[in-house]
């Protein structure tokens, strides 16, 4: 079997922030990620690639109004910072959107590609462990294997 190529992604317990439905909502995340990329190296057309980035785009919407919701009721004390890299993320997406619908070179692409997985691997990685480490220290998340 070959090696996983660099723009794939895969689950592993060190995403996890042991909020079972935020980490469903993060594995989905990663699955449309690794197809939007899937759709660029595979030359699927413009149509596949922009309904992938469509998607993840609305997908990102949809998550961070959950999460969102979840911190004010759990009373998260970081939870405006976190909104506010949710909004810049979402800039950041958009941004990605205008340079896929202006169809730049095949390596533009590509880039593109792979930073929308850096943007929303290092935000899970950097930002939304700090509140899985806040939740587990209160009680309120899972530890690994529980």
């Amino acid at each position: 079997m070959g090696a996983t190529p660099v723009w794939r992604l895969d689950w592993d317990e060190s995403l996890s922030v042991h909020i079972p439905e935020i980490d469903a909502e993060h594995q989905h995340f990663i699955r449309l990620v690794n197809e939007l990329n899937e759709a660029i190296v595979g030359r699927m057309g413009w149509g596949k690639i922009v309904y992938c980035m469509q998607a993840i785009i609305d997908d990102a919407a949809a998550h961070f109004a959950h999460e969102e919701a979840l911190f004010r009721e759990l009373h998260y004390p970081d939870a405006e910072q976190h909104a506010q890299r949710h909004a810049e993320i979402t800039q950041a997406l958009h941004e990605i959107m205008r340079d896929f619908e202006n169809r730049g070179l095949e390596y533009e692409l590509i880039k593109a590609g792979l930073k929308v997985k850096q943007v929303l691997i290092e935000h899970i990685l950097s930002e939304d462990m700090k509140y899985r480490d806040y939740f587990l220290a209160s009680g309120i998340g899972r530890g690994p294997g529980e």
